[in-house]
């Protein structure tokens, strides 16, 4: 049986994709809370964004590791909006804690902002050390997008590093153009 999804409450979106809190059922009513990232409709008819989405698909399902949001499928609603399925978090982005952090006490605490930075950087590491099971070839993933929005606190305390949409590997199918910038420019390395 085939995995049915019922989108919930609207977590957050932007200009290509918005994610939902939802519901994975499968055989014998067995019921899991999943996040579902759907591509805005208007993106469903762009090839080249298709072909970027379907690039983080990809590479999602080779990252297996602590501190990466798990993506568990993909697939198309019958409308032609195409989605992920992954991991959910309870908890709140590293952009909201840090407001959270500044309006109460004026600063961010340094010990929690290197922990989340030590735990950001084991799941990066991970991507970028990793090797495709079947050919061991190095698939060089770099993230590309590490901004507070794309870095997950669940309240156990888990730091999750999210969104590989604009990452960049080996076997990406996608190519940048040349002379084009993906990422936030507030956070891209010098």
């Amino acid at each position: 049986m085939q995995p049915k999804y019922t989108m919930q409450e609207r977590l957050g979106g932007g200009g290509q994709a918005e994610v939902f809190r939802g519901i994975a059922e499968s055989m014998q009513g067995f019921k899991r809370v999943v996040a579902i990232k759907r591509v805005l409709p208007h993106l469903t008819s762009n090839p080249q964004f298709i072909s970027m989405f379907l690039d983080e698909a990809r590479l999602s399902l080779f990252l297996a590791h602590a501190n990466i949001i798990t993506v568990f499928d993909i697939g198309k609603f019958p409308n032609g909006d195409y989605f992920l399925v992954m991991e959910y978090v309870d908890g709140v982005d590293l952009k909201e804690l840090i407001e959270h952090q500044l309006h109460k006490h004026g600063r961010f605490d340094i010990a929690l902002a290197i922990f989340i930075i030590v735990e950001c950087c084991k799941g990066l590491s991970y991507a970028h050390q990793l090797e495709h099971p079947e050919t061991h070839a190095p698939l060089h993933i770099v993230h590309r997008d590490i901004s507070p929005p794309n870095i997950m606190l669940s309240k156990n305390g888990e730091v999750k590093v999210v969104d590989f949409g604009l990452a960049k590997a080996n076997s990406a199918v996608e190519i940048t153009d040349e002379g084009v910038v993906k990422g936030k420019f507030a956070y891209l390395s010098p």
